[in-house]
């Protein structure tokens, strides 16, 4: 086996080989039998399904929203089919890139397919704020701990740059500077 294929093994392709590494020679064990290669190819949806696809998103359906409804394909799969970069002859109205109207639809709370939170949740995080000491009654470490998310999932919640579409008071809160004593 070369250099160059040793490489293309995965870690644990590469932990059952008794490799050694020294003097620079990569040795493999003359018993070992070449790795078996195996590639996952995503499914090609027929015709019938793209136009199916490509009337929900007219009709307003997110990409991710389309994708849950039919397990077998991915959300970048559908977005695809739908903005027509792939099967472009196939029947159905394609959409248009800027389809929401600049409001970027990552950030589109549970329907999101990297939303970490619920709705739910994303509110009692924002509903924390305590208006007599003017500060958040948990800290966002303390939430992210709580939620099982990154502290940043909490700050970005809280500072208003996720879930932009729940409009809440809290969005956007800092405490009010205090006056220093001199």
């Amino acid at each position: 086996m070369s250099a160059h294929e040793l490489f293309d093994l995965s870690a644990g392709q590469r932990r059952g080989r008794n490799l050694r590494f020294g003097g620079g020679i990569r040795d493999l064990d003359s018993n070992a039998s070449p790795p078996q290669e195996t590639r996952f190819t995503m499914s090609k949806p027929d015709a019938k399904l793209v136009v199916k696809w490509r009337k929900l998103a007219e009709d307003g359906f997110l990409y991710a929203e389309i994708a849950r409804l039919h397990p077998g394909f991915s959300v970048d799969q559908v977005r695809h089919y739908c903005l027509g970069h792939t099967g472009r002859k196939l029947g159905g109205p394609i959409q248009r890139v800027d389809r929401w109207y600049g409001s970027n639809v990552w950030l589109r709370g549970e329907n999101s397919p990297h939303s970490e939170m619920t709705l739910k949740q994303a509110q009692k995080v924002l509903d924390d704020w305590d208006e007599e000491k003017d500060r958040w009654r948990r800290s966002g470490a303390a939430w992210a701990r709580t939620l099982k998310v990154s502290p940043s999932t909490i700050y970005m919640l809280r500072r208003g740059e996720t879930w932009k579409h729940l409009e809440h008071p809290n969005q956007g809160r800092k405490p009010k500077k205090r006056k220093t004593r001199a």
